[in-house]
């Protein structure tokens, strides 16, 4: 009877949980893979065919990235972005059965999709209604939080964010939280740029960063925030890595 009764009241927070889901919240979903040892290229063909077949729109447009340092060097990562919850009530079992008849044979290691939701705090220049076109690289940083500092992290990254903004830097910014397929306390910051090289001339700025920082959020918080936030992370908890897109494997929009 115990059971009945634990069971019930989890499936009751489940279903509250689920219908509670805010509409608004913007979600991007990521696979990433690596393919078999000389199948790369056909890798890359069979991928690009799917693509072409059903990713063909804005709404179902994908995206493919390639790790060119790190650990994940030579990895890919596919990247479907700015979904709505009632994107996922969609059957998509052709494009699913294509890829696992068609595809998925020149895979040595597939991650799964995962779903991340994109955070308005930390996140700027950025706009949804009018998003710029993919960038040719994308500095991705992941973040592995604690349980009991994901406020402390979350509380650095949007104040980060505003002193970014007063600096007057226009370079997109964007924060995500892992939502499905992993770690809940995982975030990544996506940095896109289109050039290794500086474009923009240097800003100059009466104030440094940290009297900006104290400036807008009191004397003193910088201090307390930076140390806040290196205590949040795990100790494994910061990797950096660069991608660069891979055109012929994305949607042509």
């Amino acid at each position: 009877m115990k059971k009945v009764v634990v069971l019930t009241i989890a499936l009751c927070l489940s279903a509250s949980m689920f219908s509670q889901r805010n509409d608004n919240n913007e979600y991007w979903n990521t696979w990433q893979y690596k393919a078999k040892d000389g199948m790369q290229q056909k890798f890359e063909e069979a991928a690009a065919k799917k693509t072409n077949m059903f990713n063909t729109s804005p709404e179902t447009a994908i995206v493919t990235y390639r790790f060119i340092d790190g650990p994940n060097a030579g990895s890919y990562m596919r990247i479907e972005a700015r979904k709505s919850p009632s994107d996922y009530d969609k059957d998509r079992s052709a494009e699913g059965n294509y890829w696992r008849d068609n595809v998925s044979k020149y895979i040595a290691n597939n991650g799964g999709q995962v779903r991340w939701q994109l955070l308005n705090g930390g996140t700027i220049n950025y706009d949804p209604e009018n998003p710029a076109p993919p960038a040719k690289y994308v500095k991705m940083i992941t973040f592995n939080v604690k349980a009991d500092g994901v406020r402390a992290f979350r509380r650095w990254m949007y104040r980060a964010s505003k002193v970014i903004e007063k600096r007057g830097n226009k370079n997109p910014r964007m924060l995500f939280r892992l939502e499905s397929g992993g770690n809940r306390n995982q975030f990544v910051l996506a940095l896109p740029y289109e050039s290794h090289k500086r474009t923009d001339p240097p800003r100059e700025n009466e104030n440094t960063w940290r009297e900006d920082y104290d400036e807008l959020f009191g004397w003193g918080t910088f201090e307390e925030d930076g140390k806040n936030i290196d205590a949040s992370l795990e100790f494994w908890g910061e990797q950096v890595e660069t991608l660069q897109m891979v055109p012929e494997m994305s949607t042509k929009i």
